[in-house]
């Protein structure tokens, strides 16, 4: 991962939606749009964008990193609690498994993940 830039405007509509199934590592029909990728003297991080269609559901799973999650379309339905446009989601970390989360009318969020070694891949229980 190359070093951070001290300081990055981006136009975030010049970047590509990629697969999120490649990207994440979760069941296919999400997209990701990765902002920015870089380490700096205290971690790792990424920071993207990730689009739910209508109806996606994003399995228990756990992952390396901690992510800040600010929704900024649609809802996230997760924990008991129904997330729309400014609410936040805080998790993460090996061993701290979470979700579900269902998207019935779809969802786009903010996501900045910062992990001493950055891998973005979720794993579901019963993986290794």
């Amino acid at each position: 991962m190359k070093e951070s830039e001290k300081f990055m405007p981006i136009n975030t509509d010049e970047i590509e939606w990629q697969d999120g199934e490649e990207i994440l590592g979760l069941p296919p029909g999400l997209q990701a749009k990765i902002i920015a990728e870089a380490s700096d003297e205290v971690s790792e991080r990424v920071d993207k964008f990730v689009r739910f269609p209508p109806g996606y559901t994003e399995p228990r799973h756990e992952h390396d990193y901690y992510h800040s999650t600010l929704v900024l379309e649609g809802e996230m339905h997760v924990a008991g609690k129904v997330l729309k446009r400014g609410d936040y989601v805080y998790g993460g970390g090996a061993g701290n498994w979470h979700g579900p989360y269902n998207y019935p009318v779809g969802c786009m969020v903010y996501s900045a993940g910062r992990a001493k070694k950055m891998s973005q891949i979720h794993r579901q229980e019963g993986e290794e």
